[in-house]
């Protein structure tokens, strides 16, 4: 009988040992699950409208991007073939930038233009050589305006601060864009008048 107990007092010493040993795994596997949570909310604290300016920008480069490269394709007018070319460049490097910050916070990014923005785009692969030029400008002009703003507003008012610091240093490239863009729409209204007014 003194040997039964004794066996009993063995497996229930290691049905004790065992489970104590299995609630420390459970509490062990619980901490590293919540570790890896707190990981992954630091890198997606995105707020929304911090994430409304990233979706902004990348469709504006977007489009600024294929208009430039119709505007060199279409352009009749030489200055506005090189506005083109800049768009595409300036705006493509743009679009990396915000890229690979958005990368580092495992968010994504839109890979295709809005319907308004489309809309423009297909709009102006239609419009003949003629008129290109002047149309062109003009989206170029409050684009740009649109831009500005946007990038402005950004630079107080985003919570992020990589984002905060791609809007400070894209701001001053957008404003020059918007002064060219405006001068170079004047110059080619000036002139489409004084061609109409020779008819």
């Amino acid at each position: 009988m003194k040997k039964y107990n004794h066996i009993l007092l063995i497996a229930a010493s290691v049905f004790i040992v065992s489970c104590g040993q299995s609630d420390s795994k459970k509490a062990e596997a619980q901490k590293e699950a919540l570790a890896d949570t707190t990981k992954t909310t630091d890198l997606v604290q995105i707020n929304t409208n911090d994430m409304g300016f990233v979706n902004e920008a990348a469709q504006g480069s977007m489009m600024e991007v294929q208009l430039g490269q119709l505007a060199q394709r279409n352009a009749l007018n030489q200055q506005v073939k090189e506005f083109g070319a800049m768009m595409v460049k300036d705006h493509t490097k743009a679009s990396v930038e915000l890229k690979n910050i958005a990368n580092g916070k495992k968010l994504g990014l839109p890979v295709s233009l809005d319907k308004d923005m489309q809309d423009r785009v297909d709009s102006m692969s239609m419009q003949s050589s003629a008129g290109f030029d002047l149309k062109y400008m003009d989206i170029m002009v409050a684009a740009h305006k649109k831009d500005v703003a946007a990038f402005e507003h950004a630079t107080t008012a985003l919570k992020d601060p990589d984002l905060k610091a791609f809007a400070v240093k894209t701001l001053p490239v957008l404003k020059m864009h918007l002064a060219d863009a405006e001068k170079l729409d004047a110059a080619i209204n000036k002139k489409n008048t004084a061609n109409n007014n020779k008819m």
